[in-house]
């Protein structure tokens, strides 16, 4: 897209703004998971409009395939000799770290919310905020000592993100904490495959297996419990054991019965043993192979999860993308990572045109056209496919339900929910049964977007002339039904 300029207190990005940056040399937009949220852009003196690029202004460029706007503001610039002015651009979000309260008091996410949104100074009229949890917990942050709200999100001990966990979503004026943020995607890098090149790093220094949970007050008062154990899988003999101060997570003195109870709980979901693995990984870009429907459905975004296959290495596994840097201008990916640290992935998604509206050789498309409501928790339900598309190497298999093999071959399974199939948030179970009798999977994931995608493992499957899968739905989510119309089955040979 073509970057807009919008005035500093513009608060709606529908339109044109000031005007258009179409002389726009680079831009580029990072977002971390729960972290970052920033853009960098080049222009030249002589181009179009600069004279309207001014800090303090706001910049909208899209950030992801979506194509939705985002505003960031102009904060700093640099003049280099050549003509070509480097800016540097925050989230709107980041306004927060200009609002102050000194409020205390919260014992829940929706009494800090609250605070957050209500009892601030300058007040905070732009800002909304809402989760899909609905947790109790101490704030440790909102002690009543004065603090901004974008470090009560997250960024201090004792914040909203220490105390509830979940991932962070800046939408323009509106702060989304989700318990999850992505879904898990249908996108195997797969050695021998897809994948072109492959590093892995390993390190365990800053890694231990033990500490000693304590509480300090104000009055310099300390309690401490016996050493916890981190337990998990640990990689030698030894019994490290480090101080671990979890003050923030009480209101009032605890005992030490308790301080032993929540340093078990906290050190539990630290998982400290973990080492340090950073994997480097290029594979190939599937629509630069004239897969334009693949293409779309191995599109990604900041917090879903890939699947990583490197048997040799025993390094299979699923993958968070934890970083994203989204080139504006191109409207595509420029580079994204894998884990907790730097695993990148270069050139990961391109062009994210529409579908050409033809299968791809070797794709088969199986639709359920027929309401099947699911309302048991937690056990699989057959859901009956009842049209095909014309797609290759599959027949419909009316006794079964399901699709039929016409050749043996290797193939890639997964399935594809409709968004109003569940509530949003719901956690849905879904496997595809080979003849009936065996399961793969069941892959999880959370809905919500227009469709919501499970990569069922094994991703890529031997199949025989004859055999025969059908599609099977759970909801693991109390009391919730499902439905199972208008899912889809997609195979596609490897």
């Amino acid at each position: 897209m073509i970057p807009i300029i919008y005035e500093s207190n513009e608060t709606g990005f529908d339109f044109n703004g000031l005007g258009r940056l179409r002389d726009c040399i680079d831009c580029k937009v990072s977002e971390e998971r729960n972290g970052i949220y920033e853009c960098d852009f080049s222009y030249p003196v002589t181009g179009a409009n600069f004279d309207l690029i001014q800090v303090g202004r706001i910049i909208g460029v899209t950030h992801d395939e979506t194509g939705d706007i985002q505003p960031f503001d102009i904060v700093s610039y640099t003049k280099p000799i050549n003509g070509i002015v480097e800016f540097h651009c925050t989230h709107v979000s980041y306004r927060q770290s200009y609002f102050t309260t000194v409020e205390s008091g919260a014992n829940s996410l929706a009494d800090a919310f609250y605070i957050l949104k209500n009892q601030t100074v300058p007040a905070n009229r732009l800002f909304t905020y809402e989760s899909d949890m609905t947790k109790s917990g101490y704030v440790g942050a909102l002690n009543g000592i004065p603090k901004t709200v974008r470090s009560v999100l997250g960024g201090v001990e004792g914040s909203i993100l220490d105390t509830f966990g979940g991932e962070y979503e800046w939408d323009k004026w509106n702060v989304i904490l989700h318990s999850a943020r992505g879904t898990l995607k249908p996108f195997s890098i797969r050695y021998g495959v897809n994948m072109l090149d492959y590093k892995e790093d390993f390190d365990i220094q800053g890694t231990y297996m033990r500490a000693i949970p304590y509480w300090k007050g104000t009055d310099d008062a300390v309690v401490f419990a016996q050493a916890v154990d981190a337990g998990g899988a640990t990689l030698t003999n030894r019994q490290e054991c480090v101080p671990l101060d979890i003050s923030d997570k009480f209101q009032n003195k605890p005992t030490q019965a308790a301080v032993e109870s929540m340093g078990q709980t906290v050190i539990n979901s630290l998982k400290p043993y973990l080492p340090i693995q950073n994997i480097h990984i290029e594979f190939v870009r599937l629509q630069d192979l004239g897969y334009p429907e693949l293409s779309q459905l191995m599109k990604c975004s900041l917090c879903d999860t890939i699947n990583v296959i490197f048997p040799d290495y025993g390094s299979s596994g699923q993958f968070k993308i934890v970083k994203t840097v989204w080139d504006a201008l191109s409207d595509r990916y420029d580079s994204m990572e894998l884990g907790d640290l730097s695993v990148t992935l270069a050139d990961a998604l391109g062009n994210s045109s529409g579908s050409s509206g033809a299968n791809p050789s070797g794709w088969f498309y199986a639709n359920s056209l027929t309401a099947t409501t699911i309302t048991a928790s937690g056990s699989d339900t057959k859901i009956p496919i009842t049209a095909i598309g014309n797609g290759e190497g599959f027949t419909y298999d009316s006794d079964n339900k399901g699709i039929k093999c016409v050749k043996g071959g290797v193939y890639a399974l997964s399935v594809q929910v409709p968004m109003d199939t569940a509530t949003s948030g719901d956690l849905i179970g879904v496997s595809i049964y080979k003849n009936d009798s065996s399961a793969l999977g069941p892959a999880y994931m959370r809905m919500g977007g227009n469709y919501d995608s499970a990569i069922l493992m094994p991703t890529f499957i031997n199949l025989t002339a004859d055999d025969v899968l059908t599609l099977y739905l759970r909801n693991n989510t109390a009391g919730r039904g499902v439905n199972g119309t208008g899912c889809r089955i997609m195979c596609w040979e490897v």
